[in-house]
């Protein structure tokens, strides 16, 4: 008989003796990197702060530790390596406060406001019910259905966490999958549509994916508002969209001329009764309402920010507080919030602050001179290497590592080529979907049994080659 606890204990020692390997290794390449070699013209903390900087992106690359761990050790490496010079603990020095304030960062707040309208959103169903109501009227025709499944997925992606917009969706899709003939193409061209339009759709918004609130944060002052980063944007996510949904259409042709939509009506999206006893839960109208003009308000003030001039963090705090006074979002609801991923945020602004501090980055932007250099080969350079590390790993790690780099290599070019650079990395890395495991819409999808690896390898490459060309081409007017 097979001693099921032994092999436990013998699959955690590998995976904990694996880690340590990692880390090490991680640790070691940093050192080799920064310390120890002479580099002319670099003071200690900048030396010291490359060395967080190759560290981090060890770790994160290497996967020894989880992302958000990486945050934490960021933060404490720069205030014991940075704030207390020869670990001098000098009670009155409030030097190490400056590593922390990525903590308070405003940004959070525009981020943490745009995962409570998801879970609103989600927990009384509103979603549900709005995808299935808008999708009726795109027809039955498959062209017409694609263009709608995407549409719905693209426009929920801009203010919804692209997982959770991909989970809504397969509840939708999977019904209707089912009804068509078993070996119709056309299942894994909407499962795919769903997919291109989650990743792509989340470029549209700043809080679509942190990739874009990471770009804000190392931008700082200089960041374009709400609605300036959706006329930057959503032209070239749009025109990829289109040119995805094209390709889906050639590649997976639907063997039927018309799908039955009519099996969505039965994917439950819970009724408005609070008479009738049912097992399944019922959710109030009012409820519905509330999130319905909470999150038209707070769109609005978002897109309107240049003409009342209300900050677009202070208005993130509006559906914090209202959906919380009026009970429909609690205590379970809070702790459902993605905090993993706002500690990786956190931890890219505090990294990209502390090569600005230490003089990182002007040492770097003098080493590697980019004046002779056309800027649009950089930009391409930077967006291909940004979408080949974030198919491996996760694009907001990805983003963690290049904008600091990007920034110091490109700031003698001037402000406005530093805001063109890092808008459009971030951008980029919304085009890594290469793989069944490169983003969680590629996962759900997968997961599903009805794709393959190389319909990943498909769609992958066109983004990785159609991405960077309409990004980098439509924002260079704005450089």
């Amino acid at each position: 008989m097979i001693n099921i606890n032994r092999l436990k204990s013998k699959k955690i020692k590998f995976s904990l003796r694996h880690s340590v390997t990692k880390f090490l290794f991680s640790l070691l390449m940093a050192l080799l990197i920064s310390i120890f070699p002479d580099y002319i013209g670099l003071s200690k903390d900048a030396s010291l702060m490359l060395f967080i900087l190759c560290f981090s992106a060890f770790l994160w690359m290497s996967e020894a530790i989880p992302a958000f761990a990486v945050s934490f050790l960021i933060i404490v490496l720069e205030i014991f390596l940075l704030s207390y010079h020869d670990f001098n603990f000098d009670s009155s020095s409030k030097e190490w406060i400056f590593y922390l304030k990525s903590w308070s960062s405003p940004l959070i707040f525009l981020f943490l406001s745009g995962f409570i309208l998801a879970i609103a959103a989600s927990k009384t169903k509103l979603d549900l019910w709005l995808a299935k109501s808008v999708l009726f009227y795109f027809g039955k025709a498959p062209h017409n259905i694609l263009t709608g499944v995407m549409l719905i997925t693209f426009v929920f992606s801009m203010f919804i966490s692209n997982t959770a917009t991909t989970a809504m969706m397969m509840t939708i899709l999977i019904p209707m999958i089912k009804s068509m003939e078993d070996h119709n193409p056309f299942q894994k061209g909407m499962l795919l549509g769903v997919v291109v339009a989650a990743n792509i759709g989340g470029m549209g918004t700043i809080i679509g994916t942190p990739p874009n609130a990471i770009a804000v944060g190392i931008l700082g002052n200089s960041a374009p508002s709400f609605l300036e980063w959706m006329v930057m944007a959503l032209p070239p996510a749009i025109l990829i969209a289109i040119i995805f949904r094209w390709v889906i259409l050639k590649m997976y042709k639907s063997t039927e001329a018309l799908i039955d939509v009519d099996k969505i009506k039965r994917v439950n999206h819970y009724d408005d009764s609070t008479t009738n006893f049912t097992k399944i839960p019922t959710i109030p109208s009012w409820k519905k309402i509330l999130v319905i003009f909470v999150f038209s308000i707070t769109v609005l003030l978002w897109l309107t920010g240049p003409f009342h001039h209300i900050p677009t963090p202070v208005v993130s705090l509006l559906p914090i507080v209202i959906f919380t006074i009026f009970g429909i979002i609690d205590t379970n609801d809070i702790n459902e919030i993605r905090w993993d991923v706002i500690i990786l945020i956190i931890g890219g602004l505090s990294l990209g602050a502390g090569v600005t501090k230490t003089g990182l980055d002007v040492w770097i932007g003098t080493i590697f001179d980019m004046g002779g250099l056309n800027t649009f080969l950089i930009a391409t350079i930077f967006a291909l290497i940004v979408i080949l590390i974030s198919n491996f790993m996760s694009n907001t790690a990805a983003t963690n590592i290049m904008l600091p780099l990007v920034v110091a290599l490109v700031s003698s070019l001037g402000s406005s080529m530093v805001e063109f650079m890092v808008i459009s990395i971030a951008l980029c890395a919304s085009c890594a979907m290469i793989l069944p495991v490169s983003t969680p819409p590629n996962a759900i999808a997968y997961s599903s049994g009805k794709l393959n690896s190389k319909d990943f390898l498909l769609i992958g490459a066109v983004a990785a080659i159609v991405g960077p060309l309409f990004i980098l081409s439509l924002l260079s007017f704005y450089a």
